[in-house]
């Protein structure tokens, strides 16, 4: 579709009243679906905009009206494709939570192709700002938010030291994950991730929980 098509597609979507709305919801999840997979499939080199825009079936102009930068979009696409890795049943207590978070990043890593693409991603953040700020704000982001109000409300019911350093308990939380990761000096599997939260629970659980 070329983003002349899109055009009479937006007209359409106006003349016809209420059918421009779920049109335009459904191209924006119909690009982060192409972004997620071209990211799965070949990295950021293949979430090109053209990419993208194609797969979609858009122009690339409609990519541009919800994003500013392949980048963003294509990170929101990819971290859509791996939101189950950062979904908690409600209740849990914080123990269990984290334990879910980091089992889950693992499994990921390990058991997809986001194993790979992480580390060229990462590699690549080094010299590209916009990667940078596309793994920050897109995929560290939501998961330290996630684990955060884990923390937050784990000090709130007394099952976490109240004199926690937030930001330094998140970078404990992830951090021995991104390490395997990254230099693959030893095995990354659920059985290390089990003993990182259960050593780090020792520091930072109350007595008696």
């Amino acid at each position: 579709m070329t983003a002349g098509g899109d055009g009479a597609d937006q007209q359409a979507g106006r003349t016809g009243g209420r059918t421009g709305r779920p049109r335009s919801e459904a191209r924006r999840a119909a690009i982060l679906a192409a972004a997620g997979d071209l990211m799965i499939e070949g990295g950021l080199r293949a979430a090109t905009m053209e990419a993208i825009a194609a797969r979609a079936g858009v122009g690339k102009a409609t990519v541009y009206k919800w994003w500013p930068s392949r980048g963003a979009v294509a990170m929101e696409g990819f971290m859509l494709r791996a939101s189950d890795s950062w979904t908690l049943p409600e209740g849990v207590p914080a123990a269990e939570g984290l334990r879910i978070l980091v089992v889950a990043a693992v499994r990921l890593f390990q058991d997809t192709p986001a194993g790979p693409l992480m580390r060229a991603l990462t590699a690549d953040a080094q010299s590209d700002p916009e990667i940078a700020r596309a793994l920050r704000e897109q995929w560290l982001g939501p998961r330290r938010a996630v684990a955060a109000e884990i923390i937050r409300d784990g000090v709130r019911r007394g099952e976490l030291r109240p004199d926690l350093d937030l930001a330094t308990t998140l970078d404990l939380v992830f951090g021995p994950v991104y390490y395997r990761l990254l230099f693959s000096h030893e095995p990354l599997d659920e059985a290390f991730a089990e003993r990182c939260v259960e050593q780090m629970l020792s520091g930072i659980a109350l007595p008696g929980e």
